[in-house]
Parts: structure tokens; sequence; C-alpha cells
């Protein structure tokens, strides 16, 4: 393949694929990750394990499915202490083969980042640029890491050695969730002369009653989600322009470490990776941040590679990819043994030498945030379709399966639910059996062992979240900690 190039990795969190420019966004302000489009490979149908963080990272750094890790929610307790060490992970393999490995940012890896060095995190405070829109810890976490990055590309890249270096961000829209918390009750004034984004074409939707208990009732498990409920529509979109603006934000700096890439001339030798743990419900079925739900805008992430022997400004538009397959493409890359990753080697694409990609489907799973409101999902995405099952409870405690099911090519923005729909059994019934099925028995998947658990004093208004009310899953897990 190739000689031991550098690999820098560029890790946003909570950044929907819908967002940027890459990907059709004609509203976002984020040149420098457009530039890495520009003069890389794109791959138009990126998906997330997991739209949750910690499961998410876990399963990039080991190419491995969360029932398969056992790192299921981001509970700081899984049950065990750590990653167990007979799972490699590529900080491991990469560091056993010669690079110098090193992660500066974010971690939330349950010790799947085995394997690197990691720098300390500490917080640099910012001003607001604006007083509206809030900085938190995130942003002032993300500074000191750019800071970080940049320094060692600038006076301590290793000599005679490859390098893994991750850039590990928070944002862009780790910062949205503090902005919803602050703007409960209605957003504040951003200033004269601001445009405000559309809102999406699925920001409206009819189809409430076709969809499962787990999406009608999001607001009692998801505490973000119980925030919005009284939210009118410019609500949604001032929240969406200050999502836009944190993407700015970070973008800038990525647009620095970037430039100390170059500057040292380590541009030429150095294959760049940019990708996100997970989407953000962007005001799409009025849903905000990630929780519990397959669609488009929480589970479709960017995935962009650069570098040396990648085709430059080539699009991948046939063929679906997975977080997992990052770890088994760039051992690939780098001419080492993809051993047993769950994942794909997509190196192929990335070079150009095809137009698409190995994998006949992708998959996502849910759990749970915390503890306290178990509901557990799949997802299949096949081909044009997107299958979603959850194992969810009756009044009486009984076993409730729900489903849904979309044709992404007629409706991209899953507006239409199709499960019931007398034509589409046929695919229903494939999706099921070869998909669903074969993929559990194929990675060993418990998924029917499982069930839902929650309390009684859920679920008690009407369905839909704009009747929220009573108690919230996750306000009820924040309150045992601080008893």
């Amino acid at each position: 393949m190739t000689d031991k190039n550098n690999i820098l990795m560029i890790i946003c969190d909570q950044l929907s694929a819908k967002a940027l420019k890459s990907y059709g966004n004609t509203y976002v302000d984020a040149p420098n990750i457009q530039s890495l489009a520009d003069g890389g490979t794109v791959f138009e149908e990126a998906y997330t394990p997991c739209p949750l963080c910690q499961p998410a990272r876990v399963s990039l750094w080991t190419s491995m499915y969360p029932h398969q890790t056992g790192v299921l929610s981001n509970l700081p307790d899984q049950g065990f202490d750590q990653l167990s060490t007979d799972i490699p992970t590529m900080g491991e393999v990469f560091g056993q083969s010669g690079y110098k490995c090193l992660h500066f940012g974010k971690q939330h890896d349950y010790g799947s980042l085995r394997g690197f060095d990691i720098r300390e995190e500490m917080q640099i405070k910012q001003e607001r640029d604006n007083e509206a829109i809030n900085y938190d810890y995130e942003t002032f976490y993300d500074e000191n890491t750019t800071k970080q990055v940049v320094e060692f590309l600038q006076d301590n890249p290793p000599k005679g050695q490859p390098f893994f270096a991750v850039a590990d961000l928070q944002n862009p829209p780790h910062n949205i969730c503090s902005y919803i918390g602050e703007n409960e009750h209605g957003y504040k004034n951003f200033g004269d002369n601001i445009v405000l984004p559309l809102l999406p074409e699925n920001y409206y939707f009819d189809d409430i009653a076709n969809r499962p208990s787990m999406i009608q009732y999001l607001c009692c498990a998801h505490r973000r989600q119980s925030q919005v409920t009284q939210w009118k529509e410019d609500d949604f979109q001032h929240y969406l322009y200050a999502y836009y603006y944190y993407i700015s934000l970070v973008d800038k700096q990525i647009g620095r470490i970037l430039k100390a890439l170059k500057n040292n001339q380590l541009e030429d030798d150095t294959l760049i990776v940019f990708i996100a743990d997970h989407g953000e419900g962007m005001a799409s079925h009025q849903l905000v941040t990630k929780y519990g739900t397959f669609y488009e805008e929480t589970n479709h992430v960017p995935m962009i590679f650069k570098g040396p022997k990648v085709k430059s400004d080539q699009r991948v538009k046939g063929g679906l990819i997975s977080l997992l397959d990052v770890m088994p493409t760039l051992l690939d890359y780098c001419n080492l043994n993809v051993g047993s990753c769950e994942g794909k080697s997509q190196i192929k694409a990335i070079f150009g030498e095809t137009a698409t990609t190995t994998n006949d489907y992708v998959a996502g799973e849910w759990y749970d945030e915390f503890r306290g409101y178990r509901v557990p999902g799949r997802m299949m995405r096949q081909g044009k379709y997107k299958y979603t099952i959850y194992l969810d409870k009756d009044k009486d405690n009984n076993k409730m399966v729900e489903e849904e099911l979309y044709d992404m090519i007629e409706d991209p923005f899953e507006q239409v639910n199709l499960i019931l729909k007398e034509d589409y059994q046929k695919v229903l019934k494939g999706l099921r059996r070869g998909g669903l099925e074969q993929h559990i028995f194929t990675t060993n998947d418990p998924f029917w062992m499982l069930s839902a658990d929650y309390k009684d004093c859920y679920r008690n208004h009407k369905r839909g979240i704009k009747h929220h009310t009573g108690p919230n899953a996750v306000l009820d897990y924040a309150a045992t900690l601080i008893k």
C-alpha cells in the first residue's frame, strides 16, 4: 500500500454530516473542513454504530460493536473497570508497529485509548463573542487542545518515526447542549442583521402516531428534549444558528491545526482523517442533540480522508461505511495486519480504485444514555432502506416490538414510516431475516435477550414531545448523583 506516513485524525463531537457544505448544507461557514473535502475523499454515507459519545468512541478505537465491547452507555461505570485488555485497540496496534501515538483532547473512551500517550486536558477561558450564545467548558477545552496539537506539530514531531496524532475536539455542538438549557424559556437577542437558517424540511411531520413509543415519548428520557417542548419555530431557528456558530468556531481551530501541519512541511507526508462520533438532531422531527433515535441527523456522520495517495475531490456515493471501518482502513493504508476487526478496509475507495464500499449494510445500536430508561434498539441500513427496531414494553410490562422502515431515496427526510404499508412487507421480511437476524447471528448480538426497563412514572401524557409533562429519566439519574 504505502510507506508509513503520519496520521492526523481530527474528531468533532456531535457533528452531523447534514451540517456541512460537503454534504449539501448551504448555510454553514466552515472553509477549513471544506478544504479537506475538496482535497480528499468524502464518503457520502458514513454512519456511527451508536448515537452516543462513549459507546461510539469505544467502537471507533476497537472496530467492534457496543455489544461486543460491553460499553453500552455514557455511564462512568459499565459494570467492569475498563475495556478488556483482550480487545486490541487502535493505539496499541499502531504503537506496536512503530508509530508514536498521541491523543489530545476529549477522551470519554473507557480505556479504549490504550496505546496512546494521552495528553492532559486543560481549559483556556474565552470570552463570548455574542452574549446570547454561550461558551462552556467544551470551548475552553478545545482551545487548549488546539494549542497543544499546534505546538506538537511545530516543535515535537519525532524524527525518523511516524506519528499518529489525534485532535479530539469537544465542539462544535457539545456547547449546544448547554445553549438549550440556558434558553429553555426562549432565545435571547442575537443582535441586528443576523440571517437565521431555515428549518429543515422534516421539521414538520404528521406521522407521530406511526412512530415507535420510544420516539413518541423521547422527552421522558432525554433531558434536552424535555427542555424544548415549548419552543416555537423561531426558537428552533435560533438554536440552529447557535449550532452553526459553534461549527464555525471549531472550524477556525481546525484551520490553525492544518496551518501548523503545512507550515512545518508535514502535509505531504500525513494522512488526515476527519470524522465525528455521532450527529445532532438539528430540529429534524423537532429533535435536538442526540438520544436513542436512528434518524439521519444523529447517525449520519462526516468521514473524509485526505493525504498521500488518497484521491482528491472524490465523493464515494456508492455503498455504506461505518466508524468501525476506520481502524481496518488505516491499518491497510499503512500496510499493517488488519487482524480481527469487525469493520472492513475501504482502502480501494479512498485510492479511487473503486466507486463503492465493500459493506452490504451498516448497523447501529441503542441501550440507554445513563440508567433508568433502557429501550434496546437496532438499526440496519441496507441498500436504499433503513430499518429500525425497538424492544419496548406496554403498561402491563409485556414486551413490545416496534419498528420503522424508510425508503431513503424516495423519503430522505424520513417523514413516512412504511412499516405497515402492504407494498413493503416483502422488503420488510428481507430486512428482518436477511438483515437483522443475520447480523445478530454473525456478531453474536444478544439483542433478543434484552428488554425495556423504566419506571411507570414516565410516559403519562399525550403522545408527542410537545405534550411533555412529568419527570425525566436523565434528570432523575442526575438527582441520584447529587444525593
